[in-house]
């Protein structure tokens, strides 16, 4: 098999699978058990766990984050769809011999049960969760370690990072990789490339690369 000549690296939830009603109901059991009635479980999911968790919690957060984590343990593989056109772009794009990764917050365990779930995993050269590395996103760590296989230099030109968070934004931008939101576009990075459809998605990959390969 020849060499990738590009990387495409995805976020987990909220971009390649839906779980957005399962984060809402582990935040609604965290604040209730907490005592925080007051609160409200409207987490923008723009935003990083840690920075909500913050914000809600203050320096209580770590017990909230425990509580929260606990829940979303109990509640795996609940509240979960895989997004419309996944499956598709991803044999369209290891067909055209793109390196496949994904660089995830989640738990790494939880991670890799969800997309072996999906029976995603042969897709991917490597999927990273929290805890494969000392430093989860939007330190470009975990990125790197997910590129780690790929020969070619990490730059913009050779690796998107595809994503529906600022969390994701700024790791991509820390490792000098290409951000791609999906998704929404997200208020103050309204100049970053955004795809609301991965056939879309997919069709641009596809014509950078015979582009690349005319240059070439």
């Amino acid at each position: 098999m020849e060499d990738s000549s590009l990387a495409v690296v995805f976020d987990w939830d909220n971009t390649l699978v839906d779980t957005q009603d399962n984060i809402l109901n582990a935040i609604q059991h965290t604040i209730d058990l907490m005592g925080y009635s007051n609160k409200i479980a409207d987490r923008n999911s723009h935003e990083s766990r840690k920075s909500y968790m913050f914000a809600l919690f203050g320096d209580q957060w770590k017990k909230a984050n425990q509580i929260y984590q606990k829940y979303l343990d109990n509640a795996l593989l609940q509240n979960i769809t895989l997004n419309e056109g996944v499956e598709e772009m991803l044999k369209t794009l290891k067909n055209h011999n793109v390196y496949l990764a994904i660089v995830s917050n989640k738990k790494n365990t939880n991670l890799c049960e969800e997309v072996a779930h999906f029976k995603l995993d042969s897709y991917f050269d490597r999927i990273v969760g929290s805890g494969d590395t000392a430093e989860d996103k939007p330190s470009a760590t975990p990125l790197l370690f997910a590129l780690e296989e790929f020969i070619l230099p990490v730059n913009k030109e050779n690796v998107f990072f595809v994503g529906d968070s600022i969390t994701d934004i700024f790791c991509a931008q820390n490792a000098n990789c290409l951000p791609i939101t999906y998704g929404q576009s997200i208020s103050g990075f309204e100049d970053l490339l955004c795809f609301q459809h991965f056939d879309k998605l997919t069709d641009f990959v596809v014509k950078y690369l015979e582009d690349r390969c005319i240059k070439n």
